[in-house]
């Protein structure tokens, strides 16, 4: 009877002693199942984009201030950009995203100034001409990506541009000298597409092209541009590519209808 008493008693004493260690091991292993069942934190659907550039931009087509002055015809080729820019104030070119899932909202900011002192009028009679543009060119648009899976995607734009020209025409003949000048800013609607394709190596190709006017404002406003880009960081691309602009505008003898057009280099800022 006693070694039975006895048997017990160690039993016990064994038995408390273990405990903590026992309870330990079911905390560290609840606590364990716990953190495999905290969710992993999701990327949010949110993102921004910002990209300043520069277009090398030439002109070139026709521009008429008033019915007061002739046409005058506008040819300043990409390669003669710096000479003809003015630079006070200075041109400015920006453009940005904001993208929630496959919605998004994309605009596009420019303001260039250019002189052109090697013109020529439109008319009966061919004489030296000069003119200054000031050019605010405005481009927005709300975007659904409709392919966004794999080393593809595809956006849907529907949006406007905006154009605000302000113009001053100075045509010089053998007898006297005419100078007039000229303002305008008008809206067209826009409707167009974006895509891009990732090539590997960092490395990938984008497109974009949109059409509008439809005689809204102008007759047509369009424009195509591709880049070719290069991940630097995951949170800046470089890119370089070629960018096409025309717009035909007409109204009460103000008359702008042009091209602009030449390379474009630029980086992506993403957030």
């Amino acid at each position: 009877m006693r070694v039975v008493i006895g048997a017990a008693t160690i039993a016990m004493v064994l038995g408390v002693l273990g405990l903590p260690e026992a309870r330990g091991q079911e905390t560290t292993s609840q606590t364990s199942q716990a953190k495999d069942q905290v969710p992993a934190a999701e990327e949010s659907a949110w993102s921004f984009r910002v990209s300043p550039y520069v277009w090398f931009a030439g002109l070139s087509g026709d521009v008429g201030v008033n019915s007061n002055l002739p046409v005058i015809d506008v040819d300043v080729d990409f390669k003669e950009i710096f000479e003809s820019l003015d630079w006070s104030p200075p041109p400015i070119m920006l453009a940005g995203e904001v993208r929630y899932g496959r919605f998004g909202f994309v605009s596009d900011l420019i303001f260039l100034g250019l002189e052109d002192d090697g013109a020529r009028s439109r008319g009966p009679v061919t004489v030296a001409a000069e003119v200054d543009l000031d050019t605010v060119i405005w481009s927005f648009a709300g975007s659904y990506r409709v392919i966004q899976d794999g080393p593809a995607t595809l956006d849907l734009l529907a949006g406007g541009r905006l154009w605000n020209v302000d113009a001053t025409g100075t045509l010089t003949g053998p007898l006297a000298t005419r100078q007039r000048s000229g303002s305008q800013t008008w809206v067209d609607p826009i409707i167009g597409i974006a895509g891009r394709l990732e090539l590997g190596g960092g490395f990938a190709l984008q497109a974009e092209g949109d059409v509008g006017g439809f005689g809204v404002s102008s007759d047509l406003d369009w424009q195509v541009l591709g880049t070719i880009q290069y991940q630097l960081e995951d949170w800046i691309t470089l890119e370089a590519g070629y960018r096409y602009l025309a717009v035909d505008f007409e109204d009460d003898g103000f008359v702008f209808d042009v091209a602009l057009s030449g390379p474009i280099v630029g980086a992506s800022l993403r957030f």
